[in-house]
């Protein structure tokens, strides 16, 4: 017994299809082939919110944040010596820093604990040539299975400008530094890369 159709030859192909015949002919394909596409949307953004970029942004609005609020310097306050400084970073933060001691014109001008990312940061304001610097240190969060969570790839500098003020990101041996100043982001760079990394 012969099989029948109900499709008549003389129809053509472009009166019967659109879309390359993909809703006309198949329409369950057309449907999964919609939900595929939301999905992956979906789970692209996820993975865009979860990663750096949002979480940089963050974080560079946290250390803005708190340069911005940081008490205007008192012309008769004295120095903080290099030493102390780095003891204090140390016990707040839990990160061992080398300051620079031979660096002309480097003054440590205070020191204080701050939360950054919901973590314990120790705050070092300090002044090179005519520019006014905050370098924030911080161990990073870790993630389930004691990973460590991570915003820069290591030995990775990022750096930019936000606000009328310049900062650079960056994370060395399980802990992470970012410095804001008020003067233009490659001299910021600049001081990062000579001093600090």
């Amino acid at each position: 017994m012969a099989t029948m159709t109900n499709r008549d030859p003389a129809r053509r192909l472009s009166e019967t299809s659109s879309l390359m015949g993909v809703l006309d002919f198949h329409p369950r394909p057309a449907v999964v082939l919609a939900f595929l596409t939301i999905t992956l949307a979906v789970v692209g953004w996820r993975i865009f919110r979860d990663a750096g970029a949002p979480r940089f942004d963050a974080l560079t609005d946290e250390a803005i944040g708190i340069y911005a609020a940081l008490p205007a310097e008192s012309a008769g306050a004295a120095p903080v010596e290099i030493d102390t400084a780095e003891k204090r970073i140390l016990e707040i933060s839990g990160v061992p820093v080398q300051l620079p001691r031979d660096a002309a014109g480097f003054v440590v001008t205070g020191l204080g604990r701050e939360t950054v990312r919901k973590r314990p940061a120790a705050a070092l304001r300090f002044r090179y040539d005519t520019g006014s610097f905050l370098l924030i240190v911080f161990r990073p969060e870790r993630f389930l299975g004691g990973r460590d969570r991570t915003d820069v790839p290591e030995e990775s500098l990022l750096s930019g400008e936000k606000d009328g003020r310049s900062y650079v990101l960056w994370e060395r041996e399980k802990a992470a530094f970012i410095m804001v100043s008020d003067v233009d982001v490659i001299r910021a760079f600049g001081l990062v890369r000579r001093f600090f990394t």
